[in-house]
């Protein structure tokens, strides 16, 4: 399911992101090109208004000159005087070439009523458009005609700048900008990948945190309700065992019922539907109530809960007193359970300190401990050291109610070993 959503993601990504930065990559080249154009034209105009300065201001133009400002700049220069045209072979192009493209260049300054014998009326000048137009081997040429009045009649000039190779750049930049897209689309799917699998990894935890979840609660309901049905059946068979049966049978719905209360629990928790009252909360008085309720508790186990309280008046702290004594009854539950095993002091300690700025309750015991590689997953639901589950009464869920309840208060549940062996749970409540 997650594979085909984070593909779909992927596509919509890279497609949109790659669609606007195509766009902005055509209008870039779209760009250039004007730019180029107008770059080329501008030059042009230089060309043409050195040439045109130079007629006007002396009487002769030398052959070398022409040449070199042909060679140079890619030019085609005619003159001529009068009627009658300078001799200057020319040196760009061949001859054949040369005069199809003169030719064609007087057709266009024909267009726009430019003749062989017009002369400029109200100024000096008479000059035409700048034109393009193409050559007998499919090359392209930027063109313009222009008249001068002389002292002596007038002097006719045909430019013309050869635009062949600027085909040839403008493919090379288009290729250039096309790959520049390609490997732009191909970076944007690469960071969509890298993003679209960071942004889901919390998406499919929580979805297979979901999934473990029922999984474990289905396994643990369908333990209770086998026993139930294997001594319902056996009422039928031994009606003389009817009450051990019974009372069998009352300890399952028993266990059943406490596994549906924590699991509505854990549900109301994940909605945010759970009630909170704070109010100030006097916790040395809540550990003496728990000392109260406990100690029979650990006596009948052979072992003993001490409680250990400042010197100092511990402050209140703003919870909820509820909540409060179910994650301590939760911890000393589990205590009871598992840290008197392999004890090195048949004991358990309940202590009370206060630590820069809030107050932290620890509940200690002495034996095994918990593996460093356990102790982040202690928390999760339906997770037991035990891993026979031998302990029916435990369904893995107590220290994940108590993280939870600990949260939705603003305070905080962790774990860390004792000096010695065994572990420590501390819940720590800002004052």
């Amino acid at each position: 399911m997650f594979r085909e959503f984070k593909k779909n993601l992927i596509f919509l990504y890279t497609l949109s992101t790659g669609l606007i930065l195509t766009l902005i990559v055509v209008l870039t080249f779209l760009f250039s090109l004007i730019s180029q154009e107008n770059k080329r034209q501008s030059l042009f105009q230089n060309h043409l208004f050195t040439l045109t300065s130079r007629l006007q201001t002396d009487n002769t133009v030398t052959d070398s000159y022409l040449a070199e400002m042909e060679t140079l700049n890619e030019l085609i220069i005619y003159i001529e005087e009068n009627g009658h045209p300078l001799f200057f072979p020319g040196t760009y192009e061949t001859t054949k070439n040369r005069d199809f493209l003169l030719e064609q260049a007087g057709r266009q300054a024909k267009k726009e009523g430019i003749y062989e014998d017009s002369l400029p009326v109200s100024s000096n000048t008479l000059q035409s458009s700048v034109f393009r137009t193409k050559g007998q081997h499919h090359d392209t040429w930027l063109g313009s005609v222009l008249v001068i009045r002389t002292d002596s009649g007038y002097k006719k000039l045909i430019l013309l700048s050869d635009e062949s190779g600027e085909h040839f750049r403008i493919l090379i930049m288009g290729l250039l900008f096309l790959l520049a897209d390609c490997i732009g689309i191909f970076l944007l799917y690469l960071a969509g990948r890298r993003f679209v699998r960071r942004a889901s990894a919390p998406l499919e935890e929580s979805y297979q945190k979901q999934q473990d979840f029922v999984s474990a609660a289905s396994h643990e309901l369908r333990s209770p309700l086998a026993v139930i049905q294997a001594n319902a059946a056996a009422i039928a068979d031994a009606p003389s065992e009817m009450p051990r049966l019974l009372s069998v049978i009352q300890k399952e719905c028993d266990r059943g019922s406490s596994l549906i209360k924590n699991l509505l629990l854990l549900a109301n928790m994940d909605s945010n539907h759970l009630t909170i009252q704070k109010e100030n909360v006097e916790i040395d008085e809540l550990l003496l109530h728990l000392l109260e309720l406990y100690e029979p508790v650990f006596h009948a186990k052979n072992s003993s809960l001490l409680l250990e309280l400042p010197d100092m008046v511990l402050p209140r702290i703003k919870a909820d007193p509820v909540l409060c004594l179910q994650i301590f009854t939760i911890l000393l539950d589990n205590a009871a359970a598992y840290g008197l095993e392999n004890s090195r002091h048949p004991k358990i300690l309940l202590k009370a300190e206060v630590l820069q700025g809030h107050v932290s309750v620890s509940v200690v015991d002495y034996g095994a401990g918990i593996p460093e590689e356990e102790k982040g997953r202690i928390f999760d639901r339906f997770y037991r050291g035990d891993k026979s589950r031998s302990k029916k009464e435990h369904f893995g869920l107590g220290l994940s109610i108590a993280s939870e309840l600990a949260r939705v208060q603003g305070a905080r549940l962790r774990v860390e070993d004792t000096d010695g062996g065994g572990s420590t749970f501390i819940v720590e409540f800002y004052v």
